[in-house]
Protein backbone atom coordinates (compact mmCIF):
# COMPACT_ATOMS: atom_id res chain seq x y z
CA UNK A 1 0.00 0.00 0.00
CA UNK A 2 1.92 3.22 -1.13
CA UNK A 3 1.34 6.33 1.05
CA UNK A 4 1.83 8.67 -2.30
CA UNK A 5 -1.96 6.94 -2.87
CA UNK A 6 -3.42 7.83 1.09
CA UNK A 7 -2.27 9.84 3.51
CA UNK A 8 -2.94 8.03 6.12
CA UNK A 9 -1.17 5.03 5.96
CA UNK A 10 2.05 5.34 7.83
CA UNK A 11 3.41 1.70 7.82
CA UNK A 12 4.46 -0.56 4.72
CA UNK A 13 2.83 -3.83 4.80
CA UNK A 14 4.25 -7.44 3.85
CA UNK A 15 2.76 -10.76 3.66
CA UNK A 16 4.84 -13.99 4.63
CA UNK A 17 4.26 -17.18 2.61
CA UNK A 18 2.09 -18.67 5.35
CA UNK A 19 -0.13 -15.64 5.05
CA UNK A 20 -0.13 -15.43 1.45
CA UNK A 21 -0.88 -19.30 1.26
CA UNK A 22 -4.06 -18.89 3.79
CA UNK A 23 -5.29 -15.61 1.17
CA UNK A 24 -4.94 -18.14 -1.76
CA UNK A 25 -6.76 -21.13 -0.42
CA UNK A 26 -9.56 -18.64 0.57
CA UNK A 27 -10.06 -16.67 -2.38
CA UNK A 28 -13.14 -17.73 -3.14
CA UNK A 29 -14.65 -16.26 0.17
CA UNK A 30 -14.70 -12.84 -1.10
CA UNK A 31 -16.99 -11.47 2.63
CA UNK A 32 -13.33 -12.76 4.13
CA UNK A 33 -11.27 -11.19 1.33
CA UNK A 34 -12.20 -7.98 1.79
CA UNK A 35 -12.65 -8.28 5.67
CA UNK A 36 -9.14 -9.03 5.83
CA UNK A 37 -7.88 -6.53 3.37
CA UNK A 38 -9.69 -3.87 5.51
CA UNK A 39 -8.01 -4.96 8.56
CA UNK A 40 -5.02 -4.58 6.46
CA UNK A 41 -5.62 -1.20 5.70
CA UNK A 42 -5.97 -0.39 9.82
CA UNK A 43 -2.90 -2.12 10.52
CA UNK A 44 -1.21 0.09 8.31
CA UNK A 45 -2.48 3.12 9.80
CA UNK A 46 -1.80 2.48 13.68
CA UNK A 47 -0.72 -1.06 14.08
CA UNK A 48 -0.49 -1.10 17.42
CA UNK A 49 -3.77 0.41 18.00
CA UNK A 50 -5.37 -3.03 16.65
CA UNK A 51 -2.97 -5.42 18.52
CA UNK A 52 -4.97 -7.49 21.39
CA UNK A 53 -3.13 -7.41 24.29
CA UNK A 54 -3.34 -10.73 25.31
CA UNK A 55 -1.09 -12.57 22.90
CA UNK A 56 1.54 -14.69 24.45
CA UNK A 57 3.78 -16.70 21.69
CA UNK A 58 7.44 -18.54 22.83
CA UNK A 59 7.90 -18.53 19.23
CA UNK A 60 7.44 -15.26 18.24
CA UNK A 61 7.54 -12.97 21.39
CA UNK A 62 7.36 -9.47 20.04
CA UNK A 63 4.25 -10.54 17.34
CA UNK A 64 0.76 -9.52 18.14
CA UNK A 65 -2.68 -10.26 16.99
CA UNK A 66 -5.74 -8.70 15.85
CA UNK A 67 -9.09 -10.54 15.02
CA UNK A 68 -11.26 -10.88 11.79
CA UNK A 69 -14.42 -12.49 13.26
CA UNK A 70 -13.35 -16.42 13.78
CA UNK A 71 -10.02 -15.97 11.98
CA UNK A 72 -6.80 -14.22 13.73
CA UNK A 73 -4.00 -12.40 12.07
CA UNK A 74 -0.95 -12.52 13.50
CA UNK A 75 2.30 -9.58 12.75
CA UNK A 76 5.36 -7.96 13.38
CA UNK A 77 5.82 -4.51 13.66
CA UNK A 78 9.08 -3.46 12.71
CA UNK A 79 9.14 0.18 14.02
CA UNK A 80 12.46 1.84 12.88
CA UNK A 81 11.68 0.58 9.06
CA UNK A 82 7.79 1.26 9.72
CA UNK A 83 6.69 -2.11 8.34
CA UNK A 84 4.48 -4.47 9.81
CA UNK A 85 4.74 -8.13 8.64
CA UNK A 86 1.93 -9.97 8.46
CA UNK A 87 3.25 -13.72 10.06
CA UNK A 88 0.27 -15.90 9.50
CA UNK A 89 -3.37 -15.77 9.38
CA UNK A 90 -5.79 -18.73 10.46
CA UNK A 91 -8.50 -19.81 12.80
CA UNK A 92 -8.66 -18.95 16.23
CA UNK A 93 -8.54 -22.21 17.57
CA UNK A 94 -5.17 -23.95 15.69
CA UNK A 95 -3.34 -20.00 15.29
CA UNK A 96 -2.80 -20.56 19.15
CA UNK A 97 -2.02 -24.34 18.73
CA UNK A 98 0.07 -23.41 16.08
CA UNK A 99 2.15 -19.82 17.80
CA UNK A 100 2.40 -21.04 21.15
Amino acid sequence: MPSENNPEVQYELFEDKKAIKFMDNHSDDEKLIKRIYGKYHQLSIDPYNEAESSFKSRKCPKCKKTRVGDYRIIYFINESAKEVEIIDIGPRRSIYKKWD
